[in-house]
């Protein structure tokens, strides 16, 4: 089916039978219509499922339709090589270098050409709108609507490049990553869509929030040093201290401590040491870097040693020696 594909380590299909491939994009997908057009039909699909965001690539050898129902999900569709469209709202348009985000309020309807490939990025609405309202502190019922807008193609250009960076290093690390690695990758590309995009709250995100105080960079350390083997939930953290997200991520880089996420590695690094420092008889480079959310060897010796000064191995064994 072609050279062109992505998302390997996540093969969700790969079938020459078309009701064999309409039976797992109903079941997987959610689509409720599939047909084929003509004699020759070959589809491919690759799907990584996180928490709240899928990234799907998907090859045509043959024409095809596909079709959702309402949903809670938003897309969008970035075309690699060939011919493709989307209807929703009675309005047809192709799908280029990359579509606008496409709301699930209503039907969507897919045509492909043959050999169309193509990564398509799923998100869930009701999270998007929650990390969006924590990031600027609102607590209104107002729901997130995206505008009818033509994106900004140097700001479209980034964001292409961000999706197709995000599917190939889950491709090559996403094994490896812990689910707080995994639900920091996930904000951060959640935060991109929703700044490249206009919607009803873009002004708001976009606009300097008020300042809060030293006391907030101070709550936000002392729960994550007290919780640092745990996942960072920002949105929680931010609750605590009484502040959006948004609040929290200006105040740190005003201070020039980075981001709270920074300082929880730094301070999951320095466990890593302590533990290093004081082994038992099962003491390992690799179980500690487990244990303190690392599934990198290569990364967390890298980044061992650029904060600690020294190989997590050199700890271990000058620990020992001294033992």
């Amino acid at each position: 089916m072609g050279s062109v594909s992505y998302l390997d380590r996540y093969p969700l299909l790969r079938s020459r039978d078309s009701e064999f491939a309409r039976d797992r994009l109903f079941a997987e997908y959610g689509a409720d219509r599939f047909d084929r057009r003509g004699d020759t039909f070959g589809v491919q699909a690759n799907f990584a499922l996180l928490n709240a965001i899928g990234i799907a690539f998907c090859a045509y050898d043959g024409e095809a339709s596909l079709a959702f129902p309402e949903s809670q999900i938003l897309r969008q569709f970035f075309s690699i090589q060939g011919h493709a469209s989307f209807r929703t709202h009675g309005d047809s348009r192709p799908i280029e270098a990359w579509s606008p985000v496409v709301m699930g309020d209503t039907r969507l309807n897919l045509s492909f050409g043959p050999g169309y490939r193509q990564l398509v990025v799923r998100i869930d609405t009701l999270a998007t709108e929650r990390l969006l309202k924590s990031m600027i502190g609102d607590d209104s019922g107002a729901r997130l609507r995206f505008v009818a807008s033509e994106p900004d193609p140097a700001v479209m250009t980034h964001l292409r490049h961000d999706v197709f960076r995000f599917a190939e290093e889950l491709e090559k690390f996403g094994h490896e990553y812990s689910p707080v690695a995994i639900a920091e990758l996930e904000r951060a590309l959640m935060v991109r869509m929703l700044l490249a995009h206009r919607h009803n709250f873009t002004d708001r995100l976009q606009r300097s929030p008020p300042g809060a105080n030293r006391t907030v960079i101070d709550i936000v350390e002392s729960y994550i040093e007290a919780h640092w083997d745990e996942p960072l939930d920002l949105e929680m953290i931010a609750g605590i201290a009484n502040v959006s997200v948004r609040t929290v991520f200006r105040e740190f880089s005003d201070a020039g401590r980075g981001s709270p996420g920074q300082f929880a590695r730094r301070i999951r690094l320095h466990r890593a040491a302590e533990m290093l420092r004081r082994p038992d008889g099962q003491t390992s480079v690799l179980a500690v870097a487990f244990k303190c959310g690392f599934r990198n060897l290569g990364r967390f010796a890298s980044e061992y040693r650029r904060e600690v000064g020294e190989l997590p191995s050199e700890t271990l064994k000058n620990a020992r020696r001294r033992s």
